[in-house]
């Protein structure tokens, strides 16, 4: 019976670092198959949030864009149960690309059908865009 107790709390502690050795690759697959799963008025709701925490992110990381815009990068991200950012991966290094993954970070976004929930923001910017 200790054994079993002992491996059950080794399995939930560990889960975090299964999570942090995922490759960008691996997580950016799960967020092109989980967005193809939604339902139309989930991906409209992902939308929209997605929408809403770019323009936030945006305003916070515009002193990182330089004058001839932003190199193109992908931040992929992992949603618990109740929406919130739980992991990131990033595709580009920019200082933008650095300041929107730390940003995606801290937010929120829309309650996913499941848990975990796997999507992506894909930023392409130059000026007057």
């Amino acid at each position: 019976m200790g054994r079993i107790i002992l491996f059950a709390a080794l399995a939930i502690f560990a889960l975090p670092v299964f999570a942090a050795t995922q490759s960008y690759a691996d997580a950016k697959a799960l967020a092109d198959r989980d967005e193809a799963s939604v339902s139309k008025a989930q991906s409209a709701a992902l939308l929209a949030s997605q929408k809403a925490a770019i323009e936030r992110i945006v305003t916070a990381c515009a002193g990182g864009m330089g004058p001839a815009g932003m190199p193109p990068f992908v931040v992929v991200v992992e949603l618990d149960a109740a929406g919130k950012v739980a992991a990131t991966w990033r595709e580009g290094s920019s200082d933008f690309a650095v300041c929107f993954q730390k940003q995606l970070g801290t937010l929120s976004l829309f309650t996913p059908p499941r848990a975990p929930f796997y999507t992506s923001f894909e930023m392409s910017m130059s000026p007057g865009d």
